[in-house]
């Protein structure tokens, strides 16, 4: 088993706060104008910074009681141009990767953010690159039972700004008109029977989100339990696919630094060694969904699926070509499961009562046995079977972003590994965002060693264009520029003629990020003290 230091480790890395009773996100963002009033100000925030060590009241595997649930979390990270402003040692800024450095504004062109996505669209404090972010601060916090957030945010947002001095600005221009002090996130609340609010995990497009993130060595105690995990979250052996052991958690350096990763390397960002250690980089994304765009084109193709296949609803037809662009059905029944509208309906039927309960805990056996089930079913399935997309689309959303096994040469009925894929897989740690004026998208988060080689990849190679895929220069259908291509190829098996949604718009575009680095607690103390390299 590998033993991770979590004292040293930041919370949001270790686990996604939405699940574990924090629906509201407040984002905070400085600029830092003198360096020893950084300092300090890093100095103040870090006694609060949330770590990964358990929470008794959420987590008792160990049977090991620690550190209670906290009210609200706090987290932190710094871009390139703040750890600058911070003054670090010039060996540790000039190790730094590039694409850290350049700041993901000068990634636009590797990150397909043109068209509407392009920089000059951006909210305005994304588009000050004289006065740029600093530092990023994550508030979390739990619900009222109206589906509030707790008053705790606004405690420590006052706290936060009272922090701020002179040399240390709180940065607004959230927003199209710039007029936001921060950016909100929140889970989207749905009325339970009880009358009260709670979170919904999905996003504003109507889908179940967050279903399978990768799972990673030293998350689990009980090895049993990382087994059941890693069922479609790890990664795949080469051999002959069984579901209960060919599935095994990735190795940790993925995603935290100074671990093995799966090169059986230790990823090395920067020098001294001891800096980087426990820490990582994280991708901060706003992207902006067009729901009247998504809306009126899936109406559109829903006409013309109609047309081409008679007998089919309205229902079924829309359904079909939303799951057929995203890979799964809207309550997240992957298509490899229900390729088409009878059969989701059927599973849809059986595992009906599953979807309400997985957002609480089984109240018996039986309850968590069919609650197990339906997270494999969920969960636990590889593209050997569906090697021409009859079933789930080669093109599709869920398949660009994580293949698991369709890449490996050997790939057959039976036998397929994800070696591939292994070193490109990302911890997602968004939530949806609603702006004052109207604006609805998600705030995307993404967590890994390398920022190159895992969600640059992703976007530029596999959501932007479909070599890999052998779909040419069509881009993901859901969140793909339209620069090269428009449409998306929906296969319907042998002998069968292709089902082609043409003319895409954009659905999604970006409205501003950053690239941060997310420190250890041993780093932060290092940072606020002005010793990262005494020597």
């Amino acid at each position: 088993m590998t033993t991770l230091e979590l004292a040293d480790i930041q919370g949001n890395i270790y686990r996604p706060y939405g699940r574990f009773g924090f629906p509201f996100t407040r984002h905070l963002f400085f600029h830092v104008s003198d360096a020893s009033a950084g300092r300090a100000f890093v100095d103040a925030v870090r006694a609060r910074v949330t770590t990964a060590e358990p929470w008794y009241a959420s987590e008792d595997a160990s049977g090991t009681r620690i550190v209670a649930k906290p009210p609200v979390t706090l987290n932190i990270g710094f871009s390139f141009m703040g750890l600058h402003a911070l003054e670090l040692p010039t060996r540790t800024l000039r190790l730094m990767p590039d694409e850290f450095v350049d700041g993901m504004g000068c990634r636009a062109a590797i990150l397909g953010d043109a068209g509407g996505s392009a920089p000059d669209h951006w909210d305005p404090i994304w588009r000050e690159p004289e006065h740029p972010v600093h530092i990023w601060i994550s508030l979390n916090v739990g619900a009222t039972p109206d589906g509030a957030p707790l008053p705790v945010l606004d405690e420590w947002t006052a706290w936060l700004e009272g922090l701020a001095a002179d040399a240390v600005t709180l940065f607004g221009g959230h927003g199209a008109d710039g007029t936001g002090r921060w950016q909100d996130s929140a889970a989207i609340m749905e009325t339970a029977p009880d009358g009260t609010r709670r979170a919904a995990a999905r996003e504003h497009f109507g889908f179940t989100d967050g279903i399978s993130d990768p799972v990673f060595r030293g998350q689990f105690d009980d090895p049993a339990a990382e087994k059941l995990a890693a069922i479609g979250g790890g990664k795949l052996a080469t051999g002959t696919y069984d579901a209960a052991t060919s599935w095994s958690a990735l190795e940790a350096g993925e995603f935290i630094l100074g671990q093995p990763d799966e090169g059986q390397q230790l990823p090395v960002a920067t020098q001294p060694a001891m800096f980087a250690r426990n820490g990582t980089f994280m991708v901060w994304r706003k992207l902006k969904q067009d729901i009247a765009a998504w809306d009126t084109d899936m109406a559109a193709k829903a006409a013309l699926w109609q047309a081409v296949n008679p007998g089919t609803s309205a229902e079924e037809a829309g359904e079909t070509v939303r799951a057929k662009i995203v890979g799964r059905w809207r309550n997240g029944i992957p298509l490899i499961a229900a390729p088409t509208w009878a059969e989701y309906r059927g599973l849809d039927d059986e595992y009906a009562a599953c979807i309400a309960i997985a957002l609480r805990k089984p109240r018996d056996s039986a309850e968590a046995q069919r609650l197990a089930k339906f997270n494999l079913l969920m969960t636990g399935f590889r593209y050997g079977e569906d090697r021409d997309g009859a079933k789930c689309p080669i093109g599709a959303h869920i398949r660009r972003a994580n293949p698991r096994d369709m890449l490996d040469p050997k790939l057959s009925a039976t036998v397929g590994a994800s070696t591939l894929t292994n070193r490109r897989r990302i911890l997602r740690r968004g939530l949806p965002y609603e702006d004052a004026g109207g604006e609805k998208g998600i705030v995307f988060m993404a967590i890994c060693s390398s920022l190159f080689r895992q969600f640059e990849f992703i976007q530029q190679q596999w959501m932007n264009y479909g070599l890999d895929f052998d779909a040419g220069n069509d881009a993901c259908p859901l969140i793909g520029n339209r620069t090269l291509s428009d449409k998306h190829v929906i296969p319907a098996g042998a002998g069968t003629a292709p089902f082609i949604a043409a003319g895409l718009p954009e659905f999604v575009q970006t409205r501003g990020g950053e690239y941060f680095f997310l420190p250890s607690l041993t780093a932060l103390r290092m940072i606020a003290m002005g010793t990262v390299d005494p020597t």
